[in-house]
This record gives structure tokens, sequence and C-alpha cells, in this order.
């Protein structure tokens, strides 16, 4: 296979490794600049909860909302996650294998994503909807890695992958978030948490 050529005089492999990166950097430096300062460490905490197993976004992401975080800000920040990590996975898919521990670990995410397709033929045929459906539902799935995964198994061009991803995310992360907050707010609102958690949660409505 021939080189890649370079890109912006840096060598190709270099500059697809450090672009999800970059994008999670300005990321971080936002969410430090637009939350209060103990809210930005939940939500990195969170964030982290969410990248390492077996947190998903259906329990980060209501966490985050009852701790003080706008659902719209949750949605987006997990969001994001997604998006960056299929980011890594699509321009970086061969050599993302041959990295130390990362290659084990994403090997096994393979195997379990082909198990998941055996034992769910009917997802095969789908191709976009299928990785959209995997990464929108948790219980099918989650994440931009898997997602990536998913898509390559079913021989989909890196674009595709990436915006089948992208609009799964997008749909689960706030669709979760808008009900999460719309169950907080019943909650509250009718008295139906015990008096400590209604302090901790309730704060503002």
């Amino acid at each position: 296979m021939d080189t890649p050529p370079p890109i912006w005089g840096l060598p190709y492999h270099l500059v697809t490794l450090l672009i999800p990166f970059l994008i999670l950097s300005v990321q971080v430096m936002v969410m430090y600049a637009t939350l209060p300062y103990p809210l930005f460490l939940i939500m990195i905490g969170l964030m982290v909860a969410y990248i390492l197993p077996p947190a998903g976004k259906e329990s980060v992401i209501p966490i985050g909302i009852a701790l003080g975080i706008p659902w719209w800000y949750m949605a987006l920040s997990i969001a994001m996650i997604d998006i960056e990590t299929c980011l890594f996975m699509v321009l970086n898919f061969e050599l993302a294998y041959k990295i130390p521990y990362l290659g084990n670990l994403l090997m096994k995410i393979t195997d379990k994503t082909r198990i998941f397709f055996t034992a769910h033929t009917w997802l095969v045929g789908l191709n976009f909807a299928a990785v959209v459906l995997m990464v929108m539902v948790p219980v099918l799935g989650s994440g931009g890695v898997r997602g990536s995964i998913a898509g390559k198994l079913l021989g989909m061009k890196n674009y595709l992958v990436f915006l089948a991803v992208l609009t799964g995310t997008l749909i689960g992360c706030f669709g979760i978030a808008l009900a999460s907050d719309a169950i907080l707010n019943n909650l509250c609102a009718n008295g139906m948490l015990p008096p400590d958690i209604s302090a901790l949660v309730c704060n503002g409505g």
C-alpha cells in the first residue's frame, strides 16, 4: 500500500491521529470556559466514565442532568465523545489495531460485534440504518468505536460510517437527555424524591 501524501507538511498518519484529540481539546476548553468549575469537573468525570466500560449514555446523561448540567449541554458533550472516537477509528482504522493494548481491546470489540450481527441477522442488510440504530439505542451497542467497527464490517465507506454514527449519537443522546430532564422535573415538581436527594438534584427546578 502506498504511503498517503503529507498533510500541511506533516506525515499523513500523524495528522489523522491528532485531529480527534485536537477536537477533544477544543471541547474541553469550551467546557472549562462555559461551566462553573465544580460542574466542569463533574462533566470531565462523566466523559471518562462514558469512554471506559461499562457506563453508557443511558447512565451518564441522566446522572449529569441530575447533578445540575443542562440537558442539552449534557447530550451534546456525550455525543461529541462518540463523534471524536468515530473520527479516530475511520481515519486510523488499520493503524488503531496495531497500537499496544488498544489493538487487543479493539479485536475483542470486533469479535463481539461479529457475534452480535450473527445473532441479529436482520440488521446486516440495513447497513447505514443498522449503524444508526446500534449507536442510538444503548441496548444494541454504544459509542463511536463499536459503531465504526460495525460500519466497517458492513463494508460501508468512511464518510457513511461517520454520518451514521453522527446521526445515531445525536438522536440517542438528545432523546435520552430530553426524557431524563422531563422525568426529573416531574419528580421534583411532585415531591416524589426523598428530601436529601431532592435537595441535591431539584435546586433550580
